[in-house]
């Protein structure tokens, strides 16, 4: 070896954290991981944890893992490194090759790399990208650079041979070092290359992994220890300028490093994690087991993520989160005598005392003190052999120095002594007919008890001034245990009860008790009270959650609470401790809860921040102001730091179903999607999405919106939303995410999207189907055109045809019957029927007329059936002799009637004069023809000597004339009386009669 190189070893002093257990939460396969053994770690920068295994390539984003294999376009299942470029590409490399996705393009493919002759399908075990953005990757026997278009360009290493590549790193001077199994090769600027091995001075030529730190120092962790290297930059040799060894641990190989956020070096060994503290003074080990919380002993892969959380990977056990900031947990391989801690406070000197169960069959409690690195555990007289069922306050070292213990031989005093001299000292028990449930010290110095005798629940007092002990008559009844006790500004006491009947709280002023009585719902037990330092009264109880009482010292009292609905994860509180800060810590059925006062917000502590599982039982501040949470699980000690303002999250969309069907996202999610058109079928929406920022994923919350059929934002804290049954249109899916500070999203997560009509409901479909009906509506108009016309050239030809050959025959008759008369001479036999012949011929020859024009369309008009009206009643009633009058519509009008309402209505007409004419002996009559809106008006009256009494409608005629009006959807009234002639009314709808069955003439 050169002494050029010097080669320091340095005898670090290891540094055993006892089994304190670390914050951890650990992840496996039963959370969705692909494989329990992890190559690599790699956080991005969009705040995913990427996993490599042999199983495939993992992706978690905070709260769920997503596999990719061979399925998704990986060559191989075996995931052997990964790399997040600065740019957005993704590499992975696997067993068979090299493969790329892009997180900007869209799809969720892997793209392989293939280039024929470079043997380019081999493992690929480092990829790195260098400050200027090449990519470089290592495997056996090759360095290579990874260009555009999927080529590749090998890059020559002297001496490498067949040798692996296991790192690539680039200092800040360019130069690229490549660490293998056979050294370290350093390329210098210049295109000169060094080797640095085990005979300059590093310890073991097979290099796992490179380290560039935040204090610009390079590290190499090898299969025979750390060292720090020398760079060169200022023109010298590249070297080793320190080697580390941890004398504490006996395993020296380093599998895995990275740069914890305290500035400790974090090494993957064998036997666990080492963690290398350099600041002032000699270094210093840490070394963490399984003693501490670790899941596995190999440690093969590290790296530290946006919060500042460390993530291990394992050989077997999976991956573990190593949170930054969290609970350290104590059990008994740290000096308690169990796990299960009753009581947890400060003595005198500030150091914490717990009270747990003892080991054996019998129950017991000991009294265990925390002297920095561990307990030491006592089990003292009466206290550890006469344990009572109580939790919390039970044991207290008063202002005097001497200790007081509940215990079920009364209330038991033991003279001024340390922890350790609680160990075979007998106490002085008093009132040893009670069993003691709790205990407490006021500012006077007098010792309150609770207790349970024969006689009932007592409250007792021991007076420090008489040295006695008393009782009280006045306050709680025989069945109110008092299960909290408190003293506020004013020196009140306050107390809370236990049970059924502990609803209420008691205040003693030194004269008398004031009883606070709980609204509705009131707690069945109150667990703790705390007097905080602004003077307010807390009070943790189960079932009405938390409450405050602004100023205990006055009345009337009104308290405050905080439950489920205030953002409590549990309205079941058990524990009360304040940090330095004035933040409230309440101990719940569901973890720990921290409440500021001061803006009302509650942040969340549960196992993800190292709490143990178990019930919480007692809280406490000790003298360096950590606070500390006896559970039934351990003794968790937290130490409170200033919270720095959350940063503003990022929101991703991760998975998109429609109508069952998963459109496919990049791997690395995304940020606006707009999928193509959906099918009317596909009209269900179903959208995971995720959101990034350095708190826990628990804290984040989501704010979401549908446009197009929300009117407003939802929130909620689930990371799926699904609408159904989409209604056909254009919709944007929105969504934020919220941090603890209620700070949402900058920018929204999108989806746009149409969802298509039916087939039937498309324009096109539309525009087809008007045509159609338009093409109908034309021909059937066309159609019903010619029928009319053919009709009407029917009409014309029938008319035609009835006056020109019946009418001419009839006329022919008429005229021969009356030549025959003449010729007869007067011979009755003979004229007589020949008069009948020519009568009938004539009669026939006007109905004939009457049909001819009924029949003809060209008198299909009002003013023609005016017309033909007026030379009727004209000609008859002119050759009767009787004046009439004739009022009708203007003849301008060109209202079209039909032949049938034409001839129905002239038939009425023409039965009405007539029966004026025949029957009715009159000298006047009256005509009023009009229409009314859609309604046509005829009125035939006389001054004629009217209808016989109980004739009125009875003949045959006059039902005529009613049915014909009925016909038309109309109807006939007459009214008449004997000297004081007839009027008949006829109204009839101008339209077809079974158009309107529901219209009734107006009178």
């Amino acid at each position: 070896m050169r002494w050029q190189t010097i080669l320091l070893t340095v005898a670090a002093l290891p540094l055993c954290l006892e089994g304190e257990v670390l914050p951890i939460r650990s992840y496996t396969t039963a959370d969705g991981l692909a494989s329990d053994h992890i190559d690599c770690v790699v956080p991005d920068s969009r705040g995913f944890i990427w996993f490599c295994t042999p199983e495939g390539l993992s992706r978690f984003d905070g709260y769920r893992m997503v596999t990719f294999g061979t399925a998704d376009g990986l060559p191989h299942r075996s995931v052997d490194s990964f790399l997040a470029t600065r740019s957005g590409a993704y590499f992975a490399g696997t067993d068979r090759g090299l493969s790329q996705f892009d997180s900007r393009a869209a799809g969720n493919k892997f793209i392989v790399h293939r280039q024929a002759g470079d043997g380019f399908d081999r493992p690929v075990y480092p990829l790195r990208e260098s400050r200027s953005g090449r990519i470089w990757c290592g495997m056996r026997g090759g360095l290579f650079e990874v260009l555009g278009g999927g080529r590749f360009r090998r890059q020559p290493v002297p001496g490498l041979g067949r040798s692996t590549v296991t790192d690539i790193l680039e200092d800040p001077g360019g130069q690229l070092w490549v660490a293998t199994i056979n050294g370290i090769f350093v390329f210098r600027k210049d295109g000169a290359v060094q080797r640095i091995a085990k005979e300059d001075g590093l310890p073991g030529n097979w290099v796992n992994a490179l380290l560039w730190d935040s204090a610009s120092r390079l590290w190499a962790g090898t299969r025979g220890g750390l060292a720090l290297l020398r760079d060169g930059g200022a023109g010298g040799r590249s070297g080793v300028q320190r080697v580390y060894a941890d004398r504490g641990s006996s395993a020296r190989e380093v599998m895995a490093m990275t740069e914890g956020p305290d500035g400790a070096i974090w090494m993957g060994t064998q036997v666990g994690i080492s963690r290398l503290l350099t600041g002032s003074g000699d270094a210093v080990f840490q070394n963490l087991t399984r003693d501490q919380g670790l899941t596995d002993r190999q440690i093969v892969a590290l790296a530290v993520d946006q919060a500042g959380n460390v993530w291990a990977g394992t050989e077997g056990a999976g991956v573990m989160r190593i949170a930054s900031a969290g609970f350290v947990t104590f059990r008994e391989q740290d000096g308690l005598s169990t796990d299960r801690v009753y009581s947890v406070f400060a003595d005198l000197a500030g150091s914490v005392v717990a009270v747990t169960e003892t080991k054996g069959p019998l129950p017991g409690r000991s009294v265990a003190v925390f002297d920095g690195a561990r307990f030491r555990a006592v089990v003292p007289k009466v206290f550890g052999d006469h344990p009572d069922w109580g939790q919390h306050q039970m044991l207290l070292q008063s202002g005097a120095g001497d200790w007081w213990a509940a215990t079920k031989a009364g209330l038991c005093r033991f003279a001024p002594s340390s922890v350790a001299g609680l160990a075979g000292r007998q106490p002085t028990c008093y009132v040893q007919n009670a069993e003691v449930f709790r205990v407490f010290e006021d500012s006077k110095g007098g010792i309150w008890a609770s207790a349970q005798t024969a006689q009932g629940d007592r409250l007792l007092r021991w007076d420090p001034e008489r040295n006695a002990i008393s009782s009280f008559e006045d306050g709680p009844n025989r069945h109110q245990l008092a299960s909290a006790f408190a003293e506020d500004r004013g020196g009140n006491v306050w107390m809370g009860f236990w049970g059924r009947d502990g609803g209420e709280l008691l205040r003693y002023d030194g004269r008398q008790f004031t009883r606070l009585k709980f609204p509705d719902g009131a707690p069945a037990t109150i667990f703790a009270l705390l007097v905080d330092h602004g003077g307010r009264l807390w009070i943790a109880s189960d079932g009405a959650g938390l409450a405050v009482l602004e100023n205990p010292g006055q009345a009337p009292f009104h308290p405050r609470t905080y439950d489920t609905n205030s953002g409590l994860a549990s309205s079941l509180v058990t524990a009360l401790v304040e940090d330095r800060a004035g933040r409230i810590y309440a101990g719940t059925g569901k973890g720990v809860d921290r409440l500021d006062p001061a803006t009302g917000r509650i942040k969340h502590f549960t196992a993800a921040d190292g709490l143990p599982h178990g019930e919480i039982r007692s809280a406490a501040r000790d003298g360096a102001d950590n606070l500390w949470f006896a559970t039934t699980q351990g003794l968790s000690r937290l130490t409170p730091t200033a919270d720095r303002p959350p940063t503003i999250p990022s929101v991703l969309i991760t998975d998109l179903e429609t109508g069952g069907r998963r459109y496919p996202v990049s791997q690395a999610g995304a940020a606006l999607l707009r999928p193509p058109k959906l099918d009317p079928s596909r009209n269900q929406l179903q959208v995971t999405f995720v959101g990034f920022n350095d708190e826990p994923g628990e804290s984040l919350r989501y704010r979401y919106k549908l446009e197009g059929t929300d009117k407003a934002w939802h929130d909620t804290s689930e990371h799926t939303v699904n609408y159904a049954a989409l209604e056909p249109g254009g919709y944007s899916f929105l969504v934020k995410a919220l941090n603890s500070d209620d700070q949402a999203s900058a920018v929204p997560a999108e989806i746009d999207f149409v969802v298509l009509p039916p087939l039937w409901g498309r324009w096109w479909f539309e525009a087809l189907a008007l045509a159609a009906l338009a093409s109908l509506v034309w021909a059937t108009h066309r159609y019903r055109v010619a029928q009319a016309v053919n009709l009407e050239r029917m009409r014309i030809r029938i008319a035609t045809d009835l006056h020109d050959d019946i009418g001419a025959g009839l006329s022919q008759i008429a005229i021969l019957s009356e030549v025959l008369i003449r010729r007869s001479g007067g011979d009755q036999g003979l004229s007589g029927p020949l008069s009948g012949m020519a009568g009938s011929a004539r009669e026939l020859l006007a109905s004939m007329s009457d049909i001819v024009w009924a029949i003809n369309p060209r008198h299909d008009h009002l003013r023609d059936l005016q017309q033909r009206m007026r030379r009727f009643s004209s000609d008859l009633f002119g050759a009767r002799n009787i004046d009439f009058v004739f009022r009708a519509p203007a003849v301008d009008r060109e209202l079209k009637l039909g032949a049938d309402m034409r001839r129905e209505i002239y038939l009425v007409f023409k039965e009405a004069v007539n029966n004026i004419a025949r029957h009715a002996d009159c000298t006047q009559a009256e005509i009023d023809f009009s229409d009314e809106r859609d309604w046509l008006s005829l009125r035939v009256s006389d001054n004629g000597k009217g209808l016989p009494d109980g004739e009125s409608g009875a003949g045959h005629g006059l039902l005529n004339m009613q049915a014909r009006a009925k016909a038309l959807g109309g109807a006939v009234s007459i009214n008449s009386a004997t000297g004081q002639g007839t009027t008949i009314v006829l109204r009839v709808p101008l339209g077809r009669p079974h158009a309107f069955p529901w219209r009734k003439p107006s009178p």
